[in-house]
């Protein structure tokens, strides 16, 4: 036999060191597999009864393992967690991917050991993850929509089933002719999207028919409104319709469970207050004058068309009004109010301190006061030679002492040390001139 490898009808054998050893014949099908992004794909390899170990894996995996030469088990990869299983026998292993992404598209391959230890590889099976394609066209009113996958699927369907607005609508089309579903009424306007089963999750994206013209709707920009009596107020709205209708009826009113709708400027209670600032194209805006209490509660707009449908922007605008002393003049004056309290408190505040800092002022000076004179009576009684005697009132203080009150004395020596003990009658004639009286207040008891 030739060194060089050899290829089977339905292998194909990885030569090991370069040369070709025993045969074994790894077998899978079948080799190309289409499905559904999302859906679930099965493959498979058979392989004879001598083989020890298997394990798939793919080669657009290999950046990630340890060793390129060598593969690795794809159940370990990270992109596969939860996704892939296997299945294997003694002759044959089934790989399974569920939740199938566009990133899994790629060969696959089985590895095969044998009880030699020699490796062989299966051939690769090559998996496509494909999508549902919608596609519209139209021609004047009507609409053409086709269906179809971006590769023939393996296990192919019957039909493919339309959805309109995310429900099934008992309408299929055949896989295989790709036949359109084919809309010429406004009644079909909606979102379509279609699907390989009538049960399906797994669907196409969606495309809007006839969507633009035929909605009847209303939108208003506020729905509630407050305001205080007296003001105008704005109901700002605006409206759509089939173009190839036309509006003959357009109008406010004020809503009451269970009464018949009437055109709010007929009303007695809104008579002259109604201006209607809309058109019969898109604006519906409605402006009411000097509102009162009265007038809170909902208001709604209703259009009709000439085909005689109608339609009614439900839940409408829901308006209260408040007395002129509404909420916001109320806030105004609470807030005055608060404001004065502030500024009262604070003065109040002020003043207090004020006072308490003139008190603490007020007993520090008589404190400073009664301090002195205790110094110098202290210095008086420390030094008797410094103080003399006078005659005539001062003799009186001395016989009416119990009947005197003192307000302050305050006695001031010029001698700041001690010195030698003088003559007397010539120290006594220098304290006489050293001594100053502040001020004696005398009080007579009386008789």
């Amino acid at each position: 036999m030739s060194p060089e490898c050899g290829t089977l009808s339905l292998i194909t054998l990885l030569c090991v060191s370069g040369r070709l050893s025993e045969s074994v014949s790894v077998s899978c099908s079948p080799q190309t597999v289409c499905d559904l992004q999302g859906s679930e794909v099965k493959l498979t390899c058979s392989y004879p009864k001598t083989i020890k170990t298997v394990f798939w894996f793919s080669f657009k995996q290999k950046a990630k393992w340890r060793n390129e030469e060598h593969p690795e088990d794809l159940t370990l990869d990270s992109d596969y967690t939860g996704r892939v299983s296997t299945e294997s026998t003694n002759s044959n292993s089934t790989l399974t991917i569920r939740e199938l992404r566009e990133r899994d598209s790629g060969e696959y391959h089985l590895m095969v050991i044998t009880e030699q230890g020699e490796n062989y590889s299966s051939p690769g099976v090559t998996v496509t993850a494909a999508d549902l394609q919608l596609k519209m066209t139209q021609s004047g009113q009507t609409v053409n929509l086709t269906c179809s996958t971006s590769c023939s699927l393996t296990s192919k369907p019957d039909y493919y089933y339309w959805y309109k607005n995310s429900v099934y609508i008992n309408k299929f089309t055949p896989y295989s002719m790709s036949k359109p579903l084919v809309l010429s009424s406004r009644t079909d306007a909606g979102s379509y999207s279609c699907s390989t089963s009538d049960k399906s999750t797994l669907k196409s994206s969606a495309v809007d028919v006839f969507k633009e013209d035929s909605e009847m709707n209303v939108s208003y920009t506020d729905r509630q409104i407050d305001a205080v009596e007296g003001l105008s107020v704005d109901f700002l709205c605006t409206y759509s319709h089939p173009k190839a209708e036309r509006v003959n009826k357009a109008f406010w009113f004020y809503f009451r469970p269970e009464v018949e709708s009437e055109e709010l400027s007929g009303e007695e209670q809104f008579a002259g207050r109604v201006e209607f600032n809309g058109d019969k194209e898109r604006n519906c805006t409605l402006r009411l004058r000097d509102v009162r209490e009265r007038d809170s509660g909902e208001y709604r707009f209703q259009f009709s068309t000439q085909s005689g449908e109608t339609f009614t922007g439900s839940p409408g605008v829901t308006l209260k009004v408040t007395g002129a002393e509404g909420p916001e003049q109320s806030s105004v004056l609470t807030l005055i109010a608060v404001g004065v309290s502030v500024f009262l408190a604070l003065t109040l505040l002020t003043a207090a301190l004020w006072m308490c800092k003139r008190k603490s002022n007020s007993s520090k000076g008589h404190r400073s006061s009664g301090e002195s004179g205790q110094c110098d009576s202290a210095a008086v009684h420390n030094n008797p030679p410094a103080m003399a005697m006078t005659s005539g009132p001062t003799s009186r203080v001395s016989d009416d002492q119990d009947d005197i009150h003192y307000s302050s004395i305050q006695f001031k020596s010029s001698h700041s040390q001690e010195k030698p003990p003088l003559d007397t009658a010539k120290h006594l004639d220098t304290i006489k001139e050293d001594v100053q009286y502040a001020a004696v207040n005398f009080t007579a008891a009386p008789q």
